[in-house]
């Protein structure tokens, strides 16, 4: 009996001891888990940052709010003004000039290049000098202002109206003297202003093309602004007013244009008005 006791009681230990022997394991595999460095997660994919989209300032925080932006319609009246007063006289001279080859009315030519030279010492020179406006900012009912509402240095005005003027003298200085650069000295010296000149006028054109306020270089170095502006009844009086007058026939044509574009608009709207109409009833 002895002997089968000790067997049983053997037996009842190895059973025992096969469950503690699992726990065991078990634990000692946790311990091993937690002591393993775990591996790093994949990099999640970086996202671009969205841009926020730009917002383009109305007007420049120092001009004041009674001051209205000229549009891109009063900028084409006051070109085109500035260029038939500018220019007709000069290019008749000059149809003139070449069909009658020089030889016969002579005199008359002459006169008429006077009269042109005479026309653009006024308009580019002395007009905006004098009032701070050519004629063709009087036309379109635009001027130039700083941002307190004062009149610009009178060198803003040179600069601005003769430009294009400059520029296409420039052209003729490079186009006459750049083949003879190799005589040296003086064609050297009127090419590289003429090319100068043709670079301004390019430099002013991009700043203007890319500002949200048509804002040239020289508008930027003096401050300046292209407004619309009116006088008021009484501000000006003598040849003053009869230049503040030219304003109606800008501000006429501003307005038929103005029509024109509501009156294409309407037409539109009626069209597909109609052809909703059209359509509803065919179903």
């Amino acid at each position: 009996m002895g002997l089968l006791d000790k067997v049983e009681t053997k037996d009842e230990d190895v059973k025992k001891a096969k469950p503690v022997a699992k726990a065991a394991k078990v634990a000692k595999a946790a311990k091993v888990a937690k002591a393993a460095p775990k591996k790093a997660a994949p990099a999640a994919k970086k996202t671009k940052k969205e841009s926020k989209p730009k917002v383009k300032k109305a007007r420049p925080e120092g001009l004041s709010s009674e001051f209205e932006i000229a549009s891109s319609l009063n900028r084409v009246i006051s070109w085109w003004v500035n260029f038939t007063v500018n220019f007709s006289i000069l290019i008749g001279a000059l149809v003139m000039s070449v069909t009658t080859g020089g030889a016969s009315g002579g005199f008359a030519t002459t006169l008429l290049f006077a009269g042109a030279g005479l026309i653009f010492i006024f308009n580019g020179i002395v007009l905006p000098i004098w009032t701070g406006r050519n004629l063709g900012q009087y036309t379109s009912s635009t001027r130039y202002i700083r941002g307190d509402g004062s009149k610009p240095l009178f060198l803003h005005g040179l600069f601005v109206n003769n430009i294009g003027v400059s520029s296409l003298i420039g052209f003729i200085m490079v186009f006459t003297q750049a083949g003879k650069l190799a005589d040296g000295g003086t064609p050297i010296v009127l090419t590289s202003i003429g090319a100068i000149l043709m670079i301004l006028w390019i430099v002013n054109w991009q700043f203007s093309r890319n500002s949200d306020l048509r804002q040239g270089l020289f508008d930027l170095m003096f401050g300046a602004y292209l407004v619309r502006y009116v006088s008021e009844g009484g501000e000006t009086s003598g040849f003053r007013a009869r230049l503040e007058s030219m304003s109606q026939f800008g501000d006429k044509y501003a307005q038929r244009v103005e029509d024109k574009k509501k009156a294409k608009l309407v037409s539109s709207e009626e069209k597909d008005d109609e052809e909703k109409s059209d359509s509803e009833s065919e179903d």
